[in-house]
C-alpha cells in the first residue's frame, strides 16, 4: 500500500473541494473559522448581491426581472447551503484523514470535535 503524502504546509483552495487532501492540525482552526462565518455570509450576502444586480440592471429602480430581489433569495439559498455542506464535509474528512483516524469518527458527537481540533497528525515527515 503506498504511503500517504504529508499534509501540505499552508492553506490552499483545493483543501476546500478535494476530499483526497490532508489538512494539518496547525491550519484547521483557520478552516473552522471560515466555516463558522460562511452561513452568515450566505444569509446576508445573497440578498445583497441580488440588490446590487437589481440596481445595475435598471439603474436604480431596485427590481430584478420586475420583482424585488429578495423574492429570488429563496431559490438561491438551498444551492448555497448545499455547497456549504459539501465544503464542511470535505474539510472535516481531510482533517480526519490527516489525523490517521477512520472517517466513522465524524459520526461520534463530541469525539469528532476532539479529533478535529486536537488530534495529532499521524503522517510524519517521511510519509509514514
Amino acid at each position: 500500500m503506498p504511503t500517504p503524502p504529508r499534509p501540505s504546509p499552508g492553506i490552499y483552495a483545493e483543501d476546500l473541494y478535494n476530499p483526497r487532501r490532508y489538512i494539518s492540525r496547525e491550519y484547521f482552526p483557520a478552516f473552522a473559522l471560515l466555516l463558522l462565518i460562511t452561513p452568515a455570509l450566505i444569509f446576508f450576502g445573497v440578498p445583497t448581491l441580488l440588490a446590487i444586480l437589481a440596481n445595475l440592471r435598471r439603474h436604480g429602480d431596485g427590481l430584478l426581472f420586475g420583482h424585488p430581489p429578495i423574492t429570488f433569495a429563496s431559490y438561491l439559498y438551498p444551492w448555497f447551503y448545499l455547497a456549504y455542506v459539501y465544503l464542511v464535509i470535505t474539510v472535516c474528512v481531510n482533517r480526519v484523514r490527516a489525523a490517521g483516524r477512520s472517517l466513522w469518527v465524524l459520526l461520534v458527537p463530541g469525539y469528532n470535535a476532539y479529533v478535529l481540533f486536537t488530534g495529532a497528525d499521524r503522517i510524519g515527515e517521511n510519509g509514514e
